[in-house]
């Protein structure tokens, strides 16, 4: 037998080793008994020796046994010289050394190895353990702080991982490790285990079969995934408390992701979709697309699809009206962006607003009446109010006095119901303007200049900015209107001492002016409502006003086909900036000259 084969079966059975070693010296005794010279073989029987010492002590505890083995050899052949004896007891030396030496280091390394593996093993976060039929052969010492149960008790009681089990999980588990063991299959499993302290633990427990099925055992490893497991709870807990809200809201409420394939749905959205009669498959965009020939204006509704399909990260609030039928909605999306910015996907809102519109239009109508109704009374009343003033017999202080308040309180009265009146309008499309080319500048400054008595009271300074004259296609009394509502708002939502600044500029074939104050600003939760009628902000209660200022200016700039738009920050002020379309001045038409900055106060 060659000797690396012999140096394996003997590194995977000490007992052929042993075995091989008393074999040899049985052989070894019984030469010694034929042979010509028993001296000379007498030394032979120490050969195995020399195997096992090689094997055991290591290759110096070897050497040196087959050293004095050959020392004894030679001593004992010394008188006869090497014979073919002597040639044979070094052969056999050389093999016997040879198995020893290759056995030892072999099985060093293999042991070093094993030190290494567990080593590593037991520095994991989860305990390794094998088993065979007898139950447990190892189980790493983190068992200990994962169960509480100390590996050596493990080893000892066959029943501990039985008794350990939750109540709950104990018979699904027993069951599903039963199959796994008799099948020979995998076992995967998560499961409760009680500590010593009644306290609970989740674990994953994860072994196979290993070896040719004679000599088979289980080997696997258990992790704590209690962490894990309540977090999936409280997922589940809240996605089903998410759930029970969206079911619960009257409005149509869709989740898609990022590519428009749509998640969750509600039942108010499922009505809203037979009602509709929107498709039941493809992407949010392309349902939605689909239905634009049944909206009131189909060209505008799909040109709204298109913008929302090209730019997934807009927020958008839309209405439309169904073309048969005097139904209204109004639809509102948003993206969902992660913590980290990254795009999931899309929240869709709809919600049916006829009713909502048909007392809107009802409100307007009663608004109008009643406006054109006070009007006359109101302005009999300012003009007998003026005649008292104004008479032949002059009113004493008091009676002055009070004329004076009623007929403030009169005018104010009589500009709200003026701007009732203009809004209108505005609603029945009767408004007319009178488009000519003007100079922004020269509003501004008109503007500001009726505007300076009021700053100079309550101490703003006033400021008009430009660089050259502006033209714009504008009606110019409207346009008058917008700027003496915008500085007189900013004027008055300033405390003293602040500035009200007014800037003209062109750019991209637009007209534009914008008017800053620092001012008391707006809240974010509010801005959203700043152009709606009636409108009043939480900060500017304790100014008069009636909210309508706002909804009259952009209701003039989108009827000269302008866009205006703001920005505010609580007690930081706010910046109104509006665009008109730009226009060439015409030939002769007198001109300012350039003047970077203009102060008022």
């Amino acid at each position: 037998m060659p000797v690396e084969i012999m140096a394996r079966r003997l590194l995977r059975d000490r007992r052929a080793a042993l075995g091989l070693s008393v074999a040899g010296l049985g052989l070894t005794l019984l030469a010694s008994l034929f042979a010509s010279n028993p001296q000379t073989v007498g030394p032979t029987m120490l050969l195995p020796w020399v195997a096992l010492l090689a094997f055991e002590v290591g290759p110096w505890g070897g050497l040196a046994a087959a050293l004095v083995t050959f020392s004894l050899f030679l001593a004992s052949a010394s008188g006869d010289g090497l014979n073919i004896t002597a040639v044979f007891v070094i052969g056999r030396l050389a093999s016997f050394l040879l198995i020893g030496l290759g056995v030892g280091v072999a099985g060093k390394r293999l042991r070093d190895s094993e030190r290494r593996s567990r080593r590593l093993i037991e520095g994991l976060p989860l305990a390794m353990y094998t088993e065979d039929s007898g139950g447990l052969t190892y189980v790493g010492p983190q068992i200990g702080s994962i169960v509480g149960f100390p590996a050596a008790a493990w080893l000892a009681n066959p029943s501990l991982w039985r008794n350990a089990l939750h109540p709950d999980d104990r018979d699904r588990v027993l069951a599903q490790y039963s199959a796994a063991v008799a099948t020979g299959d995998a076992f995967e499993c998560e499961y409760r285990l009680v500590r010593p302290d009644d306290t609970t633990v989740w674990v994953r427990d994860s072994s196979a079969s290993v070896g040719d099925g004679r000599h088979s055992y289980r080997q696997g490893f258990i992790v704590e995934v209690t962490n894990q497991k309540q977090s999936e709870r409280k997922l589940e807990r809240n996605a089903t408390l998410m759930r029970g809200l969206i079911d619960r809201t009257v409005d149509g409420i869709t989740l898609t992701d990022r590519e428009g394939q749509i998640g969750i749905t509600n039942e108010p959205m499922l009505r809203f979709v037979r009602d509709l009669h929107i498709p039941s498959k493809g992407l949010i965009h392309e349902r939605l697309l689909a239905i634009a020939d049944d909206m009131a204006e189909p060209a505008k509704y799909a040109q709204r699809m298109r913008e929302l399909a090209a730019a997934p990260d807009t927020e958008s609030l839309d209405e439309f009206e169904l073309r048969d039928s005097e139904r209204a909605f109004q639809g509102f999306t948003r993206p969902v962006i992660s913590d980290d910015g990254e795009y999931l996907g899309r929240v869709w809102t709809l919600r049916e607003v006829t009713e909502a519109r048909q007392i809107e239009r009802i409100k307007d109508a009663l608004v109008a009446t009643v406006s054109h109704e006070l009007r006359t009374p109101l302005t009999s009343v300012i003009g007998y109010l003026e005649l008292l003033g104004t008479g032949d017999t002059p009113l004493g202080e008091d009676d002055a006095k009070y004329a004076e308040i009623a007929q403030r309180n009169a005018s104010r009265l009589q500009q709200m119901v003026d701007d009732l009146l203009f809004l209108a309008r505005v609603d029945a499309g009767a408004l007319s303007l009178e488009i000519a080319t003007i100079d922004l500048v020269e509003a501004a400054r008109n503007a500001i200049g009726s505007a300076r008595p009021l700053a100079e009271t309550r101490q703003i300074t006033l400021e008009l900015d430009y660089h050259s004259p502006t033209y714009a296609q504008a009606d110019a009394k409207r346009i008058s209107q917008i700027f003496d509502n915008l500085i007189s708002n900013a004027i008055k939502f300033t405390p003293p001492g602040g500035h009200v600044r007014v800037s003209i500029s062109e750019g991209d074939g637009a007209a534009v002016a914008t008017v800053s104050d620092t001012g008391c600003g707006i809240p974010e939760s509010e801005q959203r409502q700043l152009f709606n009628r009636f409108f009043r902000s939480s900060t500017t209660t304790h100014v008069p006003g009636s909210g309508l200022g706002l909804a009259i200016v952009r209701a003039i700039i989108e009827s000269h086909g302008g866009t205006i738009t703001f920005h505010s920050s609580e007690n930081k002020g706010t910046t109104l900036t509006f665009s008109l379309p730009a226009a060439v001045p015409i030939l002769g038409e007198r001109t300012l000259q350039p003047s970077g900055h203009a102060l008022l106060e």
